[in-house]
């Protein structure tokens, strides 16, 4: 479940933005802590359905002007990577913007580039079987 950050989930964003390497150091993670403050970015927390526990988030920045989202990062806790966690999130994120394009950095490039063809493959599945 995607939930927009609040204050109270500063430390676990910290431990999530440790995971990613640009975050490794403790400035350049303060930097986006920072920016996450002053809502340069935007930040939704990813919350496990059974156990309640953030296990992750994806950081974006919101262009009104051309309806874009440009996803910056995504981070899982590792206990929970492999089990399709990613793809949730960005279509929950989407779910969330539906108007908004996803677009990301480079680095995210190729996994945006799957999850937009296995979103569309689940659209045209949904339809042919009449969800």
């Amino acid at each position: 479940m995607l939930v927009p950050y609040i204050g109270k989930y500063e430390k676990v964003v910290m431990g999530l933005l440790s995971y990613i390497p640009e975050f490794k150091e403790f400035s350049e993670l303060k930097a986006e802590m920072d920016r996450i403050h002053k809502q340069e970015r935007k930040i939704y927390l990813w919350k496990d359905a059974e156990s309640d526990n953030v296990i992750g988030l994806v950081g974006f920045d919101q262009h009104d002007d051309s309806d874009t989202i440009v996803v910056r990062y995504l981070s899982i806790n590792p206990s929970f990577r492999e089990e399709g966690r990613t793809y949730a999130i960005l279509t929950a994120l989407k779910k969330e913007y539906p108007v908004y394009t996803l677009t990301g950095v480079i680095s995210l490039s190729s996994l945006l580039s799957k999850w937009a063809k296995h979103r569309q493959e689940q659209i045209a599945e949904d339809t042919f079987s009449g969800k």
